[in-house]
C-alpha cells in the first residue's frame, strides 16, 4: 500500500525548469535504450563507453560532453546533476593512493597537489589521502590516469533527514531544568553539526541562547548556506537543555566533514546533535569514512546522537535475481522496474550499493570486482523512457556504488529504476534507496533501512515517534545493520513545533535526534556522570514501545527523563 508523505516545502530550492523533451518521443511499450533527452543533450553525449576505471562515470560523461559539444553543454549537464562548477572547472575529490605510513601518504598528497595545480586546478582542502579541489573538465581523465591517483569522484554530501516544544513535556525534560547542578556553574557543551543555519541570528536570546559559538568548514565559510535545517535542530536542543553552551558547525562535503569533526573533538565538546544521513558512503556495517568520524568522537567520550533516517518506505534490498538470464535484475516475477512517484519540480535521487565493499582498513575499502549499473526511467503514457544511467567501473578497487541525483519533472510523475549486471561472478545482495519521492516505493523493504552513520557502533541512533501517542512514524528507518546489530537505540518525538518550521511543522528523524542530544546535555549539566554513563541512563529509562527489550524499530524505546 502506498502512502503520501509530508514534505517541508522550504527544504529545497526549486530548480530552474528544464522541459521534458523526452515526453514528446513516440510511445512504445518499453523503451529499452532511447537517446537521453532530458536537458536537450544529444544521443552521442549520453551514450558514453564504459569510461575510465579511476573516474566516476558521471565525470567521464561530463568530460566527453565538454570535448564533443563544448563548455555550454557541459555546464548544462553539470547543473542538472548538481555538480559544483567554477567557470569550466568542476569540484571533485581526488583520492590518492594510500601508503604504508602517514609520512609517505603526506608526501603522495603533496605531490598530487602540485600535479593538480599544474593541470590548472585549485586546491580547497585535504584530509589524509583525500584532496578536495576544482579541476578543469578537460583534464579529468588526465588526472585520473596519474599513477598516484586511486580514484576521482564527486564530493560525498549529506542530506537533511526531515520529511517535509512538544517533545520537552513528552519526554519529561522540564523536570530536570530546576535541579541544582551537581557542579557549580556546570555547563554542558553541545555541537549541532549540520549543513546550514540560515536564520539563527534572529533566534538569539529567544529560541536560542543569547550567544552561541559558530564555525563553518565549508570552502566558502558560509555558516548560513541558505539552509534552515540546522537552526531548527538547534532550537530543539536549546528547548531540551536551556543551560547548555551551543556550538553551530556546518560543512558541505565529506572532506569538510572530516576536518569539522577533528576540530569539534579539539573543543572538548560532550554531545554532537546530528540530523543528517549519507547514501553510498559505507557498507552499512558500521565501517566507512563517516562512521569513522563517529568512532573518533566516541573515543573522546563524545555522544553522537544521530537520526536513524527516513527511508522505511524508500528502501529496497535483496539478492540479485535474474531467472531469465538477460542480465537485468527482476524485483518481482518478470518485473525489472521498481516504481516510485515524485511531485513536480522536486529533485529526485536514487542510490545503489551491494555487498562487495571488501575490507575496511580505517581509511579506505579494498574495493569491488562485481560490476552492476543503475538505470533511471520516466513514465510517458504507457512507455518507460530512459532518462539516465550510472555506470561506474568496478574492477577490483572501486566502491560498489552507483547513483543518480538531480533529475526532476515539471509535472508530477512516475519514475522507475532498473539494475543491470555488467560483470559479476558470484551472487550479491543489492541495496537501493530513493530520496524525495512522495509515496512509498514499489516493493519497499523496511528492514535494514537506516542510513549512514546510524549504523556506527558508537552512534546513539534515534528513530521517530509521534509526540501525541508514541506511535512509530511510518518513515522512521529500521535496523538491523548489515552485520546484524540492533538499531536504532532510542526513539524520540517528531512532528513538533519550532519557530523555524512553524506549528507542528518539523517532521522526520531530524527532529528526533536533537531531543536526545539535548537530553544528554541536560543530564550532563546536572549530574556527575560521564557521557558513557549518561547514555546508559537514557537507555535504561526509555519507555519500551515495541517487542520486549531492544528491537529494530524502537530500540530500547522512547526517550524518557521522568
Amino acid at each position: 500500500m502506498k502512502r503520501t508523505k509530508k514534505h517541508n516545502p522550504s527544504g529545497w530550492i526549486v530548480f530552474f525548469c528544464l522541459l521534458l523533451v523526452a515526453l514528446l518521443m513516440p510511445t512504445r511499450a518499453i523503451v529499452e535504450r532511447p537517446p537521453l533527452r532530458f536537458s536537450g543533450l544529444s544521443p552521442a553525449e549520453n551514450a558514453p563507453g564504459q569510461g575510465h576505471p579511476k573516474l566516476q562515470s558521471v565525470l567521464a560523461r561530463l568530460e566527453e560532453i565538454y570535448m564533443s559539444s563544448g563548455p555550454e553543454r557541459a555546464r548544462e549537464f553539470a547543473g542538472l546533476r548538481k555538480m559544483d562548477m567554477v567557470e569550466d572547472s568542476v569540484r571533485v575529490v581526488t583520492v590518492s593512493n594510500t601508503m604504508p605510513n602517514q609520512v609517505q601518504t603526506r608526501m603522495v598528497v603533496s605531490a598530487m597537489k602540485q600535479k593538480i595545480e599544474a593541470l590548472g586546478g585549485k586546491i580547497e582542502l585535504t584530509y589524509r589521502q583525500l584532496i578536495q579541489n576544482y579541476v578543469p573538465i578537460k583534464a579529468l581523465k588526465t588526472l585520473a590516469g596519474d599513477p598516484l591517483v586511486k580514484y576521482v569522484r564527486l564530493p560525498l554530501k549529506a542530506v537533511p533527514l526531515e520529511v517535509v516544544s512538544e517533545g520537552v513535556s513528552k519526554t519529561g525534560a522540564g523536570q530536570w531544568k530546576d535541579i541544582v547542578p551537581y557542579r557549580a556553574q556546570a555547563e554542558a557543551k553541545i555541537c549541532i553539526l549540520d549543513v546550514g543555519f540560515k536564520g539563527y541570528t534572529s533566534l538569539l536570546g529567544s529560541e536560542l541562547p543569547a550567544t552561541v559559538e559558530t564555525r563553518s568548514f565549508r570552502a566558502d565559510q558560509d555558516i548560513f548556506a541558505d539552509e534552515v535545517h540546522g537552526a531548527a535542530n538547534a532550537e530543539i536542543v536549546h528547548d531540551m537543555a536551556p543551560n547548555a553552551k551551543l556550538w553551530l558547525v556546518n560543512f558541505e562535503t565529506d572532506v569538510e566533514h572530516h576536518n569539522a569533526v577533528d576540530w569539534i573533538i579539539s573543543q572538548k565538546i560532550q554531545v554532537i546533535s546530528y540530523s543528517l544521513g549519507w547514501f553510498n558512503s559505507g557498507a552499512g556495517d558500521g565501517t566507512g569514512p563517516i562512521c569513522e568520524d563517529v568512532e573518533a568522537a566516541a573515543s573522546h567520550d563524545i555522544i553522537w546522537a544521530t537520526s536513524a533516517g527516513n527511508a522505511a518506505e524508500d528502501h529496497w534490498e535483496g539478492d540479485f535475481n535474474d531467472p531469465d538470464g538477460d542480465g537485468w535484475h527482476n524485483f518481482s516475477g518478470t518485473d525489472r522496474y521498481l516504481e516510485f512517484h515524485a511531485p513536480a519540480y522536486t529533485p529526485i535521487a536514487v542510490y545503489l550499493n551491494w555487498n562487495d565493499w571488501g575490507t575496511w582498513n580505517g581509511s579506505e575499502y579494498s574495493g569491488s570486482n562485481q560490476d552492476f549499473d543503475l538505470y533511471l526511467y520516466f513514465k510517458s503514457g504507457t512507455s518507460w523512457v530512459l532518462v539516465d544511467k550510472s555506470s561506474n567501473v568496478q574492477s577490483g578497487t572501486q566502491w560498489p556504488v552507483e547513483g543518480i541525483d538531480g533529475y526532476y519533472s515539471t509535472m508530477p510523475g512516475t519514475w522507475a529504476v532498473s539494475i543491470r549486471k555488467t560483470s559479476a561472478t558470484r551472487p550479491v545482495k543489492l541495496e537501493l534507496f530513493t530520496y524525495n519521492n512522495d509515496e512509498a516505493i514499489e516493493y519497499f523493504v523496511s528492514s535494514g533501512s537506516i542510513t549512514v552513520p546510524a549504523d556506527a557502533a558508537s552512534a546513539l541512533t534515534v528513530g521517530a515517534t509521534s509526540w501525541v501517542d508514541d506511535s512509530l512514524h511510518y518513515y522512521s528507518a529500521w535496523g538491523p545493520t548489515h552485520d546484524g546489530r540492533i538499531k536504532p537505540d532510542l526513539t524520540a518525538p517528531s512532528g513538533i513545533s519550532t519557530s523555524t518550521y512553524g506549528p507542528l511543522g518539523f517532521w522526520g528523524t531530524s527532529a528526533s535526534a536533537p531531543h536526545v542530544a539535548g537530553a544528554c546535555g541536560l543530564i550532563k549539566g546536572n549530574s556527575p556522570y560521564s557521557m558513557s554513563q549518561v547514555r546508559k541512563i537514557l537507555e535504561k529509562r526509555a519507555i519500551d514501545l515495541g517487542e520486549p527489550g531492544k528491537d529494530n524499530k524502537f530500540g530500547f524505546g522512547r526517550l524518557n527523563l521522568k
